[in-house]
């Protein structure tokens, strides 16, 4: 995207059209003859889903760029910030020259393709980049206001959103972390200083509904003070082993968490999909990393915690069809000092791991389970399942819900219950999707209840000091109580805006934490 303000550096103008190959044919000077390519064009920033409002304007006074900065990309003031320069002609037939000072970007051009598209590229911060301008009018448009001064130029659509609420429905507290266009924080983490720890990513790449990366060796960790107030930020950079094959971009990652030695360990995908574990100090420094090809990462279906004896319990998604076997979920307990796999198991039947919680000694793993079928599956309509296993890995029972028209899919979260038994947040048919499945401690359904959300693919639940529960989705935040009957909700089935009793936060959420009395949240939002 051509920023206008910063516009200031020699540029060079070539345009292509038809001309005479009569090696006397002379060029009209530009003063004296309208030009095929004058007129106004639009720039649409892909970066900015089409929010960016940008034109350029080339008639014979010289070339001059009008960025609105009261867009939904820029938000800053209503007008618009203009850098004109004047032309002049610097080698017969093809070349104009513009230019201004302070430059900071090197080896200009714009390339007018036709009369109605012009192609500027330049270097910046080592490296090329391009952009298409299109015609859209022949005469030179007015824009008004322009703006009387220089502004920062923030082109921000969405910052990362972190917000705080209280049991009760009251906005404790709420931030928003800008540094790139698409700003998304991941996971979230309470540490035991009362802070707080962000895991995801700055400047990410919108696509399909947001968020992800080109660059899966670079992932953000902000720390937050017990206000929500920002105390430092730090980009982790590391080597993610990861090859491109087929898909563009790697998501972000999930599952942070701080253990009982006061480090940190995330989940962080690569290019192919496949499982990077990372351990960080508490100031972000790498201690370990592991990859593990052929552990999947699909539509956040993993997930991590610290057992009892100070190790990592990883579950995920082995693919492919190895051995005749489907893809199935896996276990693991990784060595806490080094990453090493010390266990591992994995379960035929079954598909994809989503959640996994202690139960004492021992683990429930809830994912979704398959048809049988050995092609591709939309893994988030597969029927749910249920896995007890001890603490070496070792089934004890299972539980899959039946494929038929009361089907239950798309596992979201799960918690354990006072009486031994489970809570289970997933979907279930027609929509609004959101449903909670009661069970006994071996997995037996024992009622389900809907809610008017349709999670966009997210959910969180845990408990709450008064016997309800916390529940929330991508759109809604609501409280239940122990009967899980709504107490309050402070969103629509399905939108950015929630409303709480003291304020209002404009966000999609992507993880949920329990503090004391109440939850924090991260995602990606912006101030209203």
């Amino acid at each position: 995207m051509i920023n206008s303000k910063n516009i200031s550096f020699l540029i060079i103008i070539a345009f292509f059209i038809s001309c005479s190959k009569d090696e006397n044919t002379s060029v009209t000077s530009l003063d004296t003859e309208i030009q095929p390519y004058y007129g106004t064009y639009l720039y649409e920033d892909p970066d900015c889903s089409g929010y960016d409002i940008q034109y350029l304007t080339i008639d014979v006074n010289g070339i001059s760029f009008f960025d609105y900065l009261g867009d939904s990309c820029d938000d800053t003031v209503e007008c618009y910030l203009v850098e004109s320069f004047d032309i002049k002609e610097s080698s017969i037939d093809t070349v104009l020259d513009f230019s201004g000072e302070n430059a900071n970007i090197s080896n200009g051009a714009v390339y007018i393709i036709s009369d109605s598209l012009i192609v500027i590229s330049y270097d910046q911060d080592n490296e090329r980049v391009e952009y298409s301008w299109g015609k859209i009018e022949d005469e030179i448009y007015s824009f008004t206001p322009l703006c009387d001064q220089e502004y920062e130029n923030t082109k921000d659509i969405a910052d990362m959103m972190v917000y705080a609420v209280s049991d009760n429905g009251d906005l404790l507290w709420e931030n928003y972390l800008h540094e790139g266009i698409w700003d998304l924080g991941s996971s979230i983490t309470q540490l035991t200083d009362g802070g707080y720890m962000v895991y995801g990513l700055f400047d990410v790449v919108n696509w399909g509904g947001c968020c992800y990366t080109k660059d899966a060796g670079v992932r953000d960790i902000i720390k937050l003070n017990s206000q929500g107030q920002e105390q430092w930020r730090e980009q982790i950079d590391y080597e993610d082993y990861s090859s491109l094959t087929h898909w563009p971009y790697a998501d972000i990652g999930k599952s942070l968490i701080e253990t009982s030695n006061g480090d940190l360990i995330v989940i962080a995908p690569g290019l192919d999909h496949f499982i990077n574990v990372i351990m960080m100090d508490a100031n972000g420094e790498l201690i370990w990393i592991k990859n593990f090809p052929g552990l999947y990462y699909w539509s956040r279906y993993s997930d991590l915690l610290e057992n009892q004896n100070g190790n990592i319990v990883f579950v995920g998604y082995i693919g492919g069809i190895q051995g005749g076997a489907l893809g199935r979920p896996t276990f693991l307990i990784l060595d806490y000092d080094t990453g090493d796999i010390l266990k591992q198991a994995e379960y035929s039947g079954l598909r994809y791991a989503k959640t996994i919680i202690s139960v004492g000694e021992d683990f429930t793993i809830f994912g979704a389970s398959h048809n049988g079928e050995t092609g591709w599956v939309d893994v988030n309509r597969q029927p749910i399942f249920l896995l007890k296993i001890n603490s070496e890995g070792e089934e004890i029972w299972r539980k899959i819900w039946p494929d038929d028209e009361l089907k239950a899919f798309r596992a979201l979260d799960l918690i354990s219950t006072d009486d031994n038994g489970y809570l289970l947040f997933c979907l279930t048919d027609p929509a609004p999707y959101a449903t909670l499945i009661k069970t006994d401690s071996e997995g037996n359904e024992q009622w389900r209840k809907k809610y008017a959300d349709y999670t966009g693919g997210q959910g969180w639940i845990h408990k709450t000091e008064d016997g309800g529960y916390f529940m929330a989705s991508a759109y809604a935040v609501t409280k239940l109580d122990s009967e899980c009957e709504v107490e309050w909700n402070a969103a629509a089935p399905f939108g950015f805006e929630k409303y709480f009793n003291n304020g209002m936060v404009s966000g999609i959420n992507h993880d949920m934490k329990k503090i004391d009395g109440g939850a924090v949240f991260t995602g990606y939002g912006a101030v209203e």
